[in-house]
Formats: structure tokens, sequence, C-alpha cells
């Protein structure tokens, strides 16, 4: 398996966090067809190929995606899609 590990800071507050996990469920859910586990602050998550955690904390995001032999190929997409994903739901807003 091949990995992708992602830290960002952010600015958001406990109610924009609560919405962006919420939002970061629910996108996960629908977009890739991810099974999605809730516990507090993190996300874990898994789909045909993939694998992964997230956490959103009171000012940093920090997660990792394990790829299986067949998605590893479009490793370099799945990691532009995450950043995009994380800058959308990540906004101070």
């Amino acid at each position: 398996m091949s990995d992708i590990h992602l830290s960002r800071p952010h600015r958001l507050d406990g109610p924009a966090r609560e919405a962006a996990l919420e939002a970061l469920c629910e996108y996960l859910q629908s977009a890739l067809s991810a099974t999605v586990e809730r516990r507090e602050e993190r996300l874990l998550f898994s789909g045909r190929g993939y694998s992964g955690k997230l956490s959103v904390g009171e000012a940093k995001v920090e997660g990792s995606v394990k790829l299986g032999m067949l998605v590893r190929p479009m490793k370099g997409a799945i990691t532009r899609e995450i950043e995009c994903a994380l800058d959308e739901y990540l906004q101070d807003s």
C-alpha cells in the first residue's frame, strides 16, 4: 500500500469545525462511496482500494490515506482531489 499524509493549519472555531466534519463526512459518503465512522473530531473511512483517517483539531487538520495496488497509480490525482476538498470544507467563513 502507498500512503498519502496531510497536515495543514486552519482557523475554524468549534461550530465551524463541527460543520466541516459533517460536510467532509457527507462528501466521503456521497462522492466516494466510502464507509465513514465518526469518533468525536476524527473520521475513519474506507472504500474500494483505500482507507484512511482524518482529524480536525483546534488548529490543525491531520490525516492519512492508504491506497491499494489498483488505485496507487492515481496517487497524484487523489492527493490533488483531497487538497481541493480540504480547501473547500476548511475555509474560514
